[in-house]
């Protein structure tokens, strides 16, 4: 049985401790802040225990003592800072015993050959001349050898566009779930619902799941899958990569799934209410600017966006 101290926090309180926690990030606390803070940590047994996890992860992620930690994390670029922040409100909700099962996940990542932060997307010319593009919050390693070229996506999105290998060195991204081997081939990969989903634009893909027969996919089809299980095939968007051109297009799509979308572009926390998460929402929208679009879907929809502060944004019903 799990102790008290190792329980999982509740994800509103995670959410609080994180903002307080972001705001000390940033800089000293003012007067009001800091008194504002003393009233919240004493409100709730809970949102004490909450700031004291956050304390001792914090501390335990960059092996030194939380105050020393904080200073080094504030000196962090905010790409970095953001990461830290999403990886301890995780182990928060999962309880103080999964640091051991992912303790080593954030230093893969931070290592990463490749990431881009929140909000910048990356494109790169490989050495065999593969275009890769990287979407926001995205890490890979690249390891190209005599006998193969892989590409490991630890975190977020990719769009890859394979260059003619004269060796023919077989071309293999490899996620969490499995690899994927392209064959002459244009393709996306996301990490998300636990698993690879897979865009195919031209060419064809080999899929292998760890635990599972390995398939094939077609041009114009896309995928879902994760260690164990595949999904349903369905037919390959093209909307869904418009964000390495900077755009974020939605067609009839539900408010709650582009807001999610939208956040991971936007720094702080982006909440969508689900009494309105099912609103059908169609337009292209510029991703170098979230405030716009904002401010464009509270002028067009039903909907109004409320701000605890710059980085702790709502939408909600009007």
């Amino acid at each position: 049985m799990k102790a008290a101290s190792d329980a999982p926090i509740a994800p509103a309180i995670v959410e609080q401790a994180s903002h307080w926690l972001m705001l000390q990030w940033g800089g000293e606390l003012d007067d009001e802040q800091q008194r504002r803070f003393r009233e919240w940590r004493m409100a709730d047994p809970e949102h004490g225990r909450a700031w004291q996890r956050l304390e001792r992860l914090q501390g335990t992620l960059t092996g030194v003592p939380a105050d020393t930690a904080r200073a080094v994390l504030r000196e962090m670029p905010d790409a970095r800072r953001r990461q830290a922040l999403k990886l301890l409100g995780v182990l928060m909700v999962a309880g103080g015993s999964s640091f051991v099962a992912h303790s080593q996940l954030p230093w893969r990542e931070a290592m990463a050959d490749l990431r881009s932060g929140t909000g910048e997307r990356l494109q790169r010319t490989l050495d065999d001349g593969s275009q890769l593009s990287l979407n926001s919050g995205s890490a890979v390693d690249i390891r190209f050898s005599a006998s193969e070229r892989r590409i490991r996506l630890f975190e977020g999105e990719l769009l890859l566009d394979s260059g003619h290998d004269p060796a023919q060195r077989p071309l293999i991204v490899e996620t969490p779930a499995g690899e994927i081997q392209a064959l002459g081939t244009r393709f996306s990969v996301y990490q998300r619902n636990g698993g690879s989903h897979v865009e195919l634009f031209e060419g064809e893909l080999e899929l292998r799941p760890h635990h599972a027969a390995m398939v094939r996919l077609a041009s114009g089809q896309s995928r879902w899958f994760s260690a164990g299980a595949l999904g349903e095939v369905a037919p390959a968007d093209i909307n869904t990569i418009a964000w390495n051109e900077g755009r974020l297009i939605a067609e009839r799509m539900p408010l709650g799934l582009f807001i999610a979308e939208l956040s991971r572009h936007r720094p702080g926390m982006l909440r969508c209410d689900p009494a309105v998460a099912g609103v059908p929402l169609t337009g292209v929208f510029p991703l170098a600017d979230t405030d716009r679009v904002l401010l464009a879907l509270q002028q067009s929809l039903p909907i109004k966006v409320s701000r605890l502060t710059r980085y702790w944004v709502t939408v909600g019903p009007v």
